[in-house]
């Protein structure tokens, strides 16, 4: 009988001893996967800045600040930006017309970043969307045609439209990243406007050089 008892208190100990191992050893290998996955995906904070033109060449501008998630060959960048844009044209046909338009977008835009590297230095591809409140200023001028609208004091007309709306920004470039944090971008970011007002452009292509830092 006692040798019995003894018999199962030794396999209880056995068992007890190898469901303790097996989950020690789980804890062990949680730990180092957690371990890894922490050494593989790194993240900072950036600014962004950036001129350039549209396709009136027109003056744009924008900026903003930047969440980077680094997945060690490429990275996601989910940001806050700021982008403006003015431009003029003139048309003459039987009249001469000038369109001046004022655009300002503020919005949320995420980027990725193909072959990108957080503070390694090399090339790499960009390609964004994002989504935006737009705000757009359009007048339309002539000194010689007076059916647009408001008289002009020295002859002809004018009309003009204010509003602000939603719309959404593609973004397309490359860039190369320096040794440290920074990069510099060649972008091409494509601003679509829901429901322009009078007859501004629903299309809005820019071209913008930037630089970026990452803390």
């Amino acid at each position: 009988m006692n040798k019995v008892i003894i018999s199962v208190f030794v396999l209880l100990s056995l068992s007890s001893h190898s469901t303790f191992a097996q989950i020690k050893s789980q804890q062990n290998l949680m730990t180092f996967n957690k371990s890894e996955l922490l050494i593989k995906t790194n993240s900072s904070i950036g600014i962004r800045a950036g001129i350039g033109t549209d396709i009136n060449l027109g003056l744009a501008y924008g900026g903003g600040i930047n969440y980077l998630l680094d997945l060690n060959d490429n990275a996601v960048e989910i940001g806050i930006v700021i982008f403006g844009g003015h431009s003029e044209e003139t048309t003459v046909e039987f009249n001469t017309y000038n369109e001046k338009t004022d655009v300002l977008v503020f919005g949320v835009l995420s980027n990725y970043l193909f072959g990108y590297k957080l503070k390694k230095p090399g090339l790499f591809g960009v390609i964004g969307l994002g989504f935006a409140a737009i705000s757009v200023e359009w007048e339309e001028s002539s000194p010689n045609d007076i059916s647009l609208g408001t008289p002009l004091p020295g002859g002809g007309s004018k009309q003009s439209v204010d509003a602000t709306g939603a719309g959404s920004v593609f973004n397309l470039g490359f860039g190369i990243a320096f040794k440290g944090s920074f990069d510099v971008r060649v972008e091409v970011p494509v601003i679509f406007i829901f429901d322009a007002p009078g007859d501004a452009a629903a299309i809005v292509p820019t071209f913008m050089l930037t630089a970026g830092y990452h803390f």
